[in-house]
């Protein structure tokens, strides 16, 4: 008796074809994992950026605060000069004065909640991330809201609040 094989020529087809299949589940479910895994990256490295935004705001405030002790009475302003957009998308700023901490119901920040004292809430346009930064500061702040970008932190002459205004793009 002789072998036959009854399944002539169907090896070879049905062998590549079940292998393209594998190797197109495979590929599919890396690409899969890979959009989450560089989409989760892509928010941290947004979260990192508004973080570093907040701090050099942070510090201009400070800086403002310590030459307004320095000089009473007098007129003090500096130019903290923050990107436009962070990641390609723009952000927004919320200063939260110390009276305003804690308060979900606070005038002109939406975030003061989020605050236990003086801080700064940047979030996305859309609000999906954000994050937190306190700082510290004598002179009291004006509780506020402005688009991302450069601004002039600014105490008037003969005091009062730090203010601050946008400036032109």
């Amino acid at each position: 008796m002789v072998w036959e094989s009854r399944d002539r020529g169907v090896s070879s087809p049905l062998g590549y074809v079940l292998n393209l299949s594998i190797v197109a589940i495979v590929l599919v479910s890396l690409g899969g994992v890979g959009v989450v895994f560089f989409d989760a990256n892509t928010d941290v490295a947004v979260e990192e950026d508004l973080d570093v935004y907040g701090n050099d705001l942070a510090g201009t405030i400070q800086s403002v605060d310590r030459l307004a002790a320095a000089t009473p009475g007098q007129s003090v302003d500096e130019r903290a000069a923050l990107a436009e957009s962070v990641r390609g998308t723009g952000y927004i700023v919320e200063v939260v004065n110390a009276s305003d901490a804690g308060d979900p119901t606070a005038g002109a920040v939406e975030h003061a909640g989020r605050c236990e004292r003086q801080c700064l809430v940047l979030l996305t346009g859309d609000g999906d991330l954000h994050t937190r930064v306190n700082f510290v500061s004598a002179t009291p702040v004006e509780s506020t809201r402005f688009d991302g970008g450069p601004v002039a932190v600014q105490r008037p002459a003969g005091g009062g609040q730090i203010q601050f205004q946008q400036l032109d793009r």
